[in-house]
């Protein structure tokens, strides 16, 4: 009765929202890119774009690219409520990248403020985007984040099978294959800058500001250890930090709006044979097909003749007969899982599971809006025990979801927080944890399909005291329950 309630309510509540959210854009914040790019590079490069980059015509190279900058910054100004500019330091330089791995780009707070004028709460550090809009005054006088960008992947040296960056901005035009889209990747950037980072080391436990407490100490929470964040010691914060599943989210309007914007968690299935039969825990792709729908088949090693001949890189496979019509298991490394699971398709497969070459689960990184099979990362011992059992007696497995269980990406009732083991700088801690599905913007591992939607993020920045423009709605408690709740202090 309760869900049903909840349900009812709740839908009522997304009619209102969505009518508020045009009517309210008019009271939005101004961000601004600042280009600090030195001369002919970054946003001041004078080069022709590449004609399939998704520029406009009569666009330099880097016109093209503060374009894409300028209308990330345009969506965050029509949600958040500020009186003063939120000023960005952006540019494009040569970030480290390799054909397997890049490094994207960053973005983080300039400073950090406490006791500002309004301020909402004492003694509390919040980014400095977030302390100006409070105090209705710049409390620092330079720019509120800064932010850079691998202009290296336009080299089409990085993430063998990549050409270059997408620079379109319409979420209605899909990014060629071989291209990764700018715009939802500057999008979650900004986000960490106006204020989805903790302010704590993940390494040390320390708090990054002397301002305060941090704002995510208040909600921060170790389900384990049944302590919020800032009644932790910097010891117990460094081993929270890495403490997965038990580092969670307690703020209630995060976990209120969670069974909208999550759903049950994905699974890699083995049907047969018994002896390894069961429901495991997968990674999603970024590309392709969701698991949502099921894919159940037979499961074959791909053998694509060349070094290490499971690991799918080249095609056409040497055994493609074996592998139409069946799931195709690949090792991960050499190149990327979208160029894996597009010659897994190429090569006839249905599905496709990829088994990691460490411990963990593989990221699925990457983009390739022509992938139309599903696939899932999964464990290397995983991996390795279909392995042994093929080919005889085989595998028969689903890439599915479980729909008994608990909602993706949380732990009693709260939503988990990205908490590896080791510490992954720059990612530990400050985005949703990665078993997040569907795909969250501010996960670690940014899905392109994003490109400008908001989920959960919303509803954490009003956890942190960030006021929206459609705060009149969606931001009250549309249904007066929070999961999360019974394992608070």
């Amino acid at each position: 009765m309760i869900a049903d309630n909840r349900g009812n309510r709740l839908a009522t509540w997304l009619v209102a929202l969505t009518l508020a959210s045009v009517s309210s854009m008019a009271f939005g914040a101004n961000v601004v890119i600042v280009n600090v790019n030195a001369a002919g590079v970054g946003f001041n490069d004078p080069s022709a774009p590449n004609p399939a980059a998704g520029c406009n015509v009569g666009e330099t190279l880097g016109q093209c690219r503060l374009r894409v900058f300028n209308q990330a910054a345009a969506q965050w100004g029509t949600l958040l409520q500020s009186n003063v500019t939120i000023s960005i330091n952006g540019q494009m330089t040569a970030l480290t990248c390799s054909g397997t791995s890049a490094v994207l780009g960053s973005a983080g707070p300039s400073t950090a403020h406490a006791n500002f004028a309004n301020a909402p709460r004492p003694n509390v550090a919040y980014v400095q985007a977030l302390a100006n809009s409070w105090a209705e005054a710049d409390l620092n006088g330079a720019s509120d984040l800064n932010a850079n960008f691998n202009q290296n992947i336009d080299n089409g040296t990085c993430l063998n099978g990549t050409a270059g960056w997408w620079y379109g901005t319409d979420p209605s035009v899909p990014a060629p294959a071989d291209r990764t889209p700018l715009l939802p990747v500057v999008f979650h950037e900004i986000g960490h800058g106006i204020g989805f980072t903790s302010l704590y080391s993940s390494t040390n436990g320390q708090p990054s500001t002397g301002a305060g407490t941090p704002i995510w100490g208040f909600y921060l929470f170790d389900t384990e250890t049944n302590l919020l964040w800032k009644d932790m010691t910097n010891a117990q914060r460094q081993a929270s930090a890495i403490n997965d599943p038990d580092l969670v989210w307690t703020g209630p309007l995060t976990n209120a709006w969670s069974p909208v914007y999550l759903g049950p968690p994905a699974k890699a299935i083995i049907n047969s044979p018994g002896g390894i039969a069961g429901s495991y825990d997968a990674q999603t792709a970024e590309f392709g097909a969701p698991v949502t729908n099921p894919t159940t088949a037979d499961v074959t090693l791909v053998d694509d003749g060349v070094g290490t001949a499971r690991d799918g890189c080249e095609t056409p496979f040497v055994n493609a007969a074996a592998v139409a019509g069946r799931i195709a298991l690949i090792e991960r490394g050499t190149c990327t899982f979208a160029a894996k699971v597009k010659n897994a398709q190429l090569n006839g497969a249905v599905g496709a599971l990829l088994f990691n070459n460490t411990t963990g689960l593989p990221p699925m990184g990457g983009s390739d809006s022509t992938i139309t099979i599903s696939s899932l990362g999964i464990a290397q011992a995983l991996g390795n025990s279909i392995i042994a059992n093929l080919p005889s007696p085989g595998v028969n497995a689903t890439l599915g979801v479980d729909t008994g269980g608990a909602l993706a990406g949380t732990q009693d009732g709260c939503v988990r927080m990205f908490a590896p083991n080791p510490v992954q700088s720059g990612s530990s801690v400050s985005h949703f944890h990665s078993d997040a599905f569907p795909n969250l913007l501010m996960e670690p591992s940014l899905n392109g399909s994003i490109f400008n939607k908001v989920d959960l993020t919303l509803a954490l920045f009003r956890d942190i005291d960030w006021r929206m423009n459609a705060e009149d709605v969606i931001f009250l408690d549309p249904f007066d329950f929070n999961p999360c709740t019974e394992v608070q202090p």
